[in-house]
């Protein structure tokens, strides 16, 4: 068997359901960051700082909304591997740091309405994506409902902040 070969390739099984789930979106918010970040040339230590943090985040932000969700399930494929594969690859990294090149083009004085970010990113997402669509910025808004809902958005300083750069013209 090709995905259980002992000493060559396995395919590690995770339980955790939740865990894989919320990792599969909450990366994508990650990425969003990784984009910005590339977009003005921080370079690597930064993004990695942002991957380590962003990592930290979405495991308290499982563990805040989902019962049961497991540690090591972070350490898997689906948790820090796929994070880092999307924010140095993924879609809505592209797009993230299109994005934010463009805003650099704005004033100092000027800020960008939540109406004008929707309709860049609606913009960058049919220039560049040939059809995909980027799930980053609409988990971004689901996650600052959940976590205003629990009063607990200032526990997420890198997630709100991504969020105020992507809508709020920060």
């Amino acid at each position: 068997l090709i995905f259980n070969s002992p000493g060559e390739f396995h395919v590690q099984h995770v339980t955790d359901v939740a865990g894989v789930e919320a990792c599969g979106a909450l990366k994508n918010v990650i990425a969003l960051g990784a984009g910005f970040v590339d977009s003005i040339g921080l370079g690597g230590n930064t993004k990695a700082a942002l991957l380590r943090v962003g990592l930290m985040e979405m495991a308290s932000f499982c563990q805040l909304f989902f019962d049961g969700v497991q540690d090591g399930t972070f350490m898997e494929s689906c948790g820090m591997a796929d994070l880092i594969t999307t924010c140095y690859g993924g879609r809505n990294r592209k797009c993230a740091e299109a994005f934010a090149r463009e805003c650099a083009n704005i004033g100092e004085n000027e800020k960008l309405s939540q109406e004008d970010c929707v309709e860049k990113w609606n913009r960058i997402e049919a220039e560049l994506l040939n059809g995909q669509k980027l799930q980053g910025t609409l988990a971004a808004k689901e996650v600052m409902l959940a976590l205003k809902s629990k009063g607990k958005l200032n526990e997420f300083p890198l997630m709100k902040t991504i969020f105020e750069i992507a809508f709020e013209g920060r």
